[in-house]
């Protein structure tokens, strides 16, 4: 054989074995973007759901105000039955509150990721929603301290972040 011969066998050995390392690596990139993109959206989507639930128990008959609005039935609560009576539902708020805030933080994590401009937008729909809601039940002690009411106004939820969050879902696989 002579020098080129083995030249050019070296050189496509070398570019077959460098072609199935990036082919490695690419697939070891994948794999990490599937573990990130299910780090991030599948908590959320359980919180949703959790959300959901407690969301239907507040607006059910034994918490339900006039309206419907889960955080102006309990300032009334409170105020005719007072606080200790009314614990469960002030647990249950503070638990959808937390999980808006611990969803909003995997939102941050996940945001500059994100693949549809639909959930970019729904996203921010619910972040505003989010920090609506925190901030209108940590207003809640001061009013009634107060003996104020709340603004009549509750900030509307996100209708479509649970199926913009499964179509970004999807978009990730």
């Amino acid at each position: 054989m002579n020098l080129r011969t083995i030249l050019a066998v070296v050189a496509i050995v070398a570019a077959l074995i460098c072609a199935a390392g990036w082919l490695r690596a690419q697939q070891e990139l994948a794999e990490a973007r599937l573990a990130f993109v299910a780090d991030a959206l599948d908590p959320i989507g359980e919180m949703l759901k959790e959300n959901a639930a407690i969301t239907g128990e507040l607006q059910g008959a034994e918490y339900a105000g006039p309206d419907n609005e889960f955080v102006a039935a309990y300032l009334i609560k409170i105020r005719h039955d007072g606080v200790p009576k009314v614990s469960d539902m002030r647990q249950r708020i503070d638990r959808l509150v937390n999980n808006n805030t611990a969803i909003l933080a995997l939102l941050a994590k996940y945001s500059t990721h994100a693949r549809t401009p639909a959930f970019r937008a729904s996203a921010e729909r619910f972040r505003d929603y989010a920090i609506s809601l925190r901030d209108r039940w940590q207003s809640v002690p001061e009013i009634f301290m107060a003996g104020g009411n709340l603004p009549a106004a509750a900030p509307p939820y996100p209708a479509d972040f649970e199926r913009a969050l499964a179509s970004e879902h999807e978009a990730s696989r």
